[in-house]
């Protein structure tokens, strides 16, 4: 977050694509995406699920492009994405 503000501070807005939500909004970013139920390490989507992938991007820009209030996360769900069967929710492997 605190390059994140580094980089707001020079008129240059970004957005964060955020997996914990609870702990993003502690911290107040400019904007904010949350893409519900991907665990750690899919922030965009499986590896080759490019039309998830390209959804996920598309909210982030939407976002970007919002005047809303600083420090909003949007919430979405993406119902083609398919989780990874040997993470967790948190990201972590599964053990065996």
């Amino acid at each position: 977050m605190a390059i994140q503000r580094e980089i707001e501070q020079l008129a240059i807005p970004t957005i964060l694509i955020t997996l914990i939500p609870e702990n993003s909004r502690q911290m107040g970013p400019p904007r904010g995406l949350h893409p519900q139920d991907f665990p750690l390490g899919d922030c965009l989507g499986g590896p080759g699920q490019i039309d998830v992938q390209r959804a996920v991007l598309r909210d982030a820009l939407a976002r970007w492009e919002s005047r809303e209030e600083p420090g909003i996360i949007w919430e979405r769900q993406y119902p083609a994405y398919v989780p990874d069967p040997t993470l967790t929710p948190r990201g972590a492997p599964e053990e065996a």
